[in-house]
């Protein structure tokens, strides 16, 4: 059980450690981010489990595959806009709406990756505090790191990260398909 949370919990922080090395380039201490990305990503799974649960009580089967697809598609996703060389939008901070809209940016993967939590009736409570516990330390790990590494080493440093969860999430996607259907 221990092996599926964290397949489930470690491309999440490809992607936000990804996001946090941004931050601090721009200069950004780690404790404002690292709070409000853990309450995000710790709150939005819910909806997604809620959403899985429900249709894994009524399609079984079927709830799966279409979680296990919602997780190749987020990896698709990811790649494509990694590998576009686009930069992302900065992250605003600066005020409470935007540290809601950025709260939200950040969190919409752990609300598609909720479904196949759901899905697969994995427990709630024990994933919900990984999510939460990995979105603060790898938030302020990358916050820190970008504050230190330069300009060009931290766009390398994002850029792989965001390679290494979207190959995760296409392969933990792959991965429950595959357990379904053998």
């Amino acid at each position: 059980m221990a092996l599926k949370m964290a397949a489930f919990v470690l491309p999440l922080g490809f992607d936000t450690f990804a996001a946090a090395v941004a931050l601090g380039l721009r200069g950004l201490r780690p404790l404002r981010p690292a709070l409000l990305f853990a309450l995000f990503e710790t709150v939005m799974p819910f909806l997604g489990i809620a959403a899985g649960v429900y249709a894994g009580r009524w399609f079984d089967a079927l709830a799966v595959y279409a979680g296990g697809a919602i997780l190749v598609g987020i990896g698709v996703n990811v790649l494509r806009e990694t590998l576009d060389q686009e930069e992302r939008s900065a992250i605003p901070l600066e005020s409470p709406h935007g540290m809601m809209l950025a709260g939200f940016g950040i969190s919409t993967d752990e609300l598609a990756m909720g479904f196949p939590l759901g899905a697969l009736r994995l427990p709630v409570a024990p994933v919900v505090c990984a999510i939460g516990v990995q979105a603060f330390t790898v938030t302020a790990a990358g916050v820190w790191i970008g504050r230190i590494i330069g300009a060009e080493a931290g766009r390398q440093a994002s850029r792989i990260a965001r390679i290494a969860a979207g190959i995760a999430f296409i392969l933990l996607g792959g991965y429950t398909i595959a357990t379904r259907l053998l």
